[in-house]
């Protein structure tokens, strides 16, 4: 967390809450640098730029935003007089990184790389907070797969290092299934991080409202979201209404335990705040996963290639139905197992199964856990927010392949 720098934002605090704005809650600001490299062959093609900045003010019921960040845009936000607000600044945009310095050599099967910078600040009750968050890193494949990490890439997006080909189809039906740390964030990320938001518990939109407390799966598996581990693309050192970055449990070996809240839902559930975070200047700040973290209480030393019959690399994409309470993963790689080996890569297919049958077809956890770099972008009724993982292989049972 960093207070303010000598830019004038304390004073600037102290100064909008002497304007007696009704029912202001906070101001948001906000500068956001992004630059896009397109390759060809491993070379960079083309390099394309992008400044952004703009504040936000929030009322009780209602939010007010703008393009710039300035005095006199400000003061249009707040229904004041320019004079009225003290002189500020922001940080100068930051120069661009070298894409050459940092990966003199793109693997062949990336179209882009995209970086971006973010800096914000939240005023509130007199202060101001300065939010640091990392610089991304986001690979599109040749397949249009995006995978996100914190700045800079890594040439390891691919797990497996292969690209998805056009061979096998998988055997339609019932199939254990053994999910690499990259497809079982995804899972998690939609079994147990995105239900756990504050307010889809409060409006009946999560299938785990009112379940605090139970166990939802046989497996000791947990679950945390921690904004504070910098190394992933989700972090931050305080939340988008100012609340410092604290760890949160919401698995504890498969027992129900936790929830994701901003300041409306905390109060209403009875939890801590801390998990506010905004798409952008223009959108307001809602309960939101930062970085799933899974760990498993006895997991295996390998993953168990000879107890599944389908291993799942890469998924395009996860979805929870809450209204028919099924969850589907999209797959991009994954290969048939024979005796323990991958025999035949297989076509893209859909993986199926209601949240029962996930739940209790957790059979088994196995190391290495690592850091995934998907699902990458979390999208909650348009609103996208960056996100990172680390998660173990999952041994899954229940799942049925369509």
């Amino acid at each position: 967390m960093e207070r303010d720098d000598g830019s004038g934002l304390s004073e600037l605090a102290a100064a909008v809450v002497r304007t007696r704005a009704a029912r202001l809650v906070d101001v948001f600001l906000e500068r956001r640098a992004e630059v896009c490299w397109r390759l060809e062959e491993g070379r960079v093609g083309s390099r394309e730029g992008l400044l952004r900045e703009g504040a936000a003010v929030r009322r009780d019921s209602t939010l007010v935003s703008g393009d710039g960040l300035d005095r006199p845009v400000l003061a249009r936000l707040l229904g004041i007089t320019t004079r009225a607000l003290p002189q500020f600044s922001g940080p100068a945009f930051p120069d661009p990184p070298r894409l050459e310095e940092v990966l003199p050599s793109p693997p062949a099967g990336w179209a882009s790389v995209h970086w971006s910078w973010r800096w914000a600040a939240v005023l509130a009750d007199r202060r101001a907070v300065v939010l640091v968050r990392p610089d991304l890193a986001e690979v599109t494949h040749a397949d249009g797969h995006r995978a996100l990490t914190a700045w800079p890439p890594s040439p390891d997006t691919e797990p497996d290092g292969t690209a998805p080909e056009q061979h096998a189809n998988a055997r339609v039906g019932k199939a254990r299934v053994l999910l690499a740390p990259a497809a079982a964030a995804v899972l998690l990320h939609e079994l147990i991080g995105h239900p756990l938001e504050g307010d889809l518990l409060l409006r009946g939109a999560s299938p785990w409202t009112g379940m605090q407390g139970e166990r939802l799966m046989r497996l000791p598996l947990s679950v945390s979201d921690d904004p504070t581990r910098t190394e992933l693309p989700g972090a931050f050192s305080d939340d988008d209404e100012g609340e410092p970055a604290r760890p949160r449990v919401l698995l504890s070996d498969g027992v129900l335990v936790g929830a994701l809240a901003d300041r409306e839902s905390a109060a209403a559930l009875g939890v801590p705040t801390g998990n506010a975070r905004r798409a952008s200047v223009h959108a307001r700040p809602r309960p939101r996963m930062s970085n799933l973290v899974a760990r498993a209480a006895d997991p295996l030393p390998h993953p168990p290639r000879h107890e599944a019959a389908i291993e799942v690399a890469t998924l395009t994409s996860g979805t929870l139905e809450p209204a028919s309470g099924s969850i589907l993963l999209h797959v991009r790689t994954a290969f048939a197992l024979r005796r323990g080996e991958r025999h035949r890569t297989l076509a893209p297919f859909t993986l199926v199964g209601s949240l029962a049958a996930v739940c209790s077809g957790l059979l088994a956890a196995a190391e290495p856990t690592l850091p995934a770099a998907e699902p990458g972008w979390c999208a909650k009724d348009g609103e996208i927010v960056p996100t990172g993982a680390v998660a173990p292989w999952l041994l899954l049972s229940g799942l049925e392949v369509r």
